[in-house]
């Protein structure tokens, strides 16, 4: 029989779950691998392409079955979810000191979790060998006359398609088929791309429309992968050939291409591979656009003279695109969501922020001159 006076023994189980332990373990782990990943791009592309393709593949396909975004779901029951849990907080304190702290430690490991799942599942890819290296690109600084040349190739790639396209409001292209037949010829684009590019991860899952594309639109936001439900969403409320070019930006994610401008890139590989007429056309306009504005900046002559060779049908389209933006361009949601986004994207070792996504026309020029896309 003890002694009344013997303490009791601290045993850190009594305080904190034994699942919360192994948490906060593999949490410290995932910490030292995304520093070190920082310097070495071997043990990032090891982590990339080891437990990456796993974990990105098992939250895909545990959310896939859903119609709809499990990721905005969580986000609009989140203030109910918060309320909840403060709740369950006053419970577990009114019971005794440890119930509150095992309750709050078995918080903070789920939270810990989330964090883990990016390290092992896809923030190194961050940190790896860049696109231009794996398919042997020589990526540089190009010249004005480099962007004209390039721009010139996806305008002629675009206009290529223009008897296939169909105007409903005679300067508005529009897709003639569903949300869900896109996702499958996104999909079989993407298998050829991969059959073509090992390093580029394979597996069919569908992007997920939002349901508050709207209000998404005031914040600039076309698309995102949610890292820990595995989905790739996408505003439904830009026009048509943005929502192609979108989607497939977001399965790039989706398939460990973290940084921007080579989800761009790797969009555009996806878009120009479908056997479908308006999905190559979404791709080479939607590069276009990115080619056309780094022109305007380098070199106004030559910006007018590529203006000036458009078709009607891709000027009505551009002009159209101008106008439908004009209503979302400028507002405080914008400048937050630019700004919390520039942070996350310079904090993963992209300095140019938000504006890494027009260095895609830096591998269009190598690829479009000099790569596999020049023409022979």
């Amino acid at each position: 029989m003890k002694n009344k006076n013997e303490k009791t023994k601290f045993r850190l189980r009594d305080w904190v779950p034994i699942w919360a332990i192994v948490l906060f373990a593999v949490f410290a782990v995932a910490v030292i691998i995304e520093i070190l990943s920082k310097s070495d791009k071997a043990l990032a592309d090891a982590i990339n392409d080891g437990s990456g393709p796993v974990i990105r593949v098992a939250l895909a396909k545990m959310t896939n079955f859903l119609p709809f975004s499990f990721a905005e779901s969580l986000l609009l029951c989140s203030p109910a979810l918060l309320v909840i849990f403060i709740l369950l907080i006053v419970r577990a304190g009114n019971k005794s000191l440890r119930a509150l702290v095992k309750f709050t430690s078995g918080a903070l490991a789920v939270i810990s979790l989330a964090y883990s799942v990016f390290v092992f599942g896809y923030g190194t890819g961050y940190y790896g060998r860049t696109i231009d290296e794996k398919l042997g690109l020589e990526r540089k600084n190009v010249s004005a006359e480099e962007l004209y040349d390039t721009a010139k190739l996806l305008l002629e790639g675009a206009e290529k398609e223009l008897d296939s396209i169909f105007y409903p409001r005679g300067t508005y292209s529009s897709m003639t088929f569903s949300y869900a037949e896109m996702n499958k010829k996104l999909n079989d684009a993407w298998k050829k791309v991969s059959e073509k590019y090992p390093c580029f991860q394979r597996f069919e899952s569908n992007t997920k429309p939002v349901a508050l594309s709207e209000p998404w639109t005031y914040t600039h936001t076309s698309g995102l992968y949610c890292f820990f439900t595995g989905e790739a969403n996408v505003n439904v409320n830009y026009p048509d050939f943005i929502i192609v070019s979108s989607a497939a930006h977001e399965m790039a994610h989706q398939r460990g291409i973290a940084r921007e401008d080579e989800a761009n890139f790797v969009s555009f590989l996806v878009c120009i591979s479908s056997d479908d007429p308006y999905i190559r056309y979404s791709g080479y306009l939607d590069m276009f656009r990115e080619v056309r504005n780094k022109l305007a900046d380098a070199d106004k002559t030559l910006y007018k003279k590529l203006i000036s060779e458009m078709s009607a049908e891709t000027m009505g389209e551009v002009v159209s695109f101008g106008n439908f933006f004009d209503k979302y361009r400028e507002n405080v949601a914008a400048t937050v969501s630019n700004k919390v986004n520039d942070t996350y994207i310079t904090s993963h070792g992209q300095e140019a922020g938000i504006k890494s996504y027009g260095l895609v026309a830096d591998l269009l020029c190598a690829y479009m001159l000099y790569g596999d896309g020049a023409k022979k």
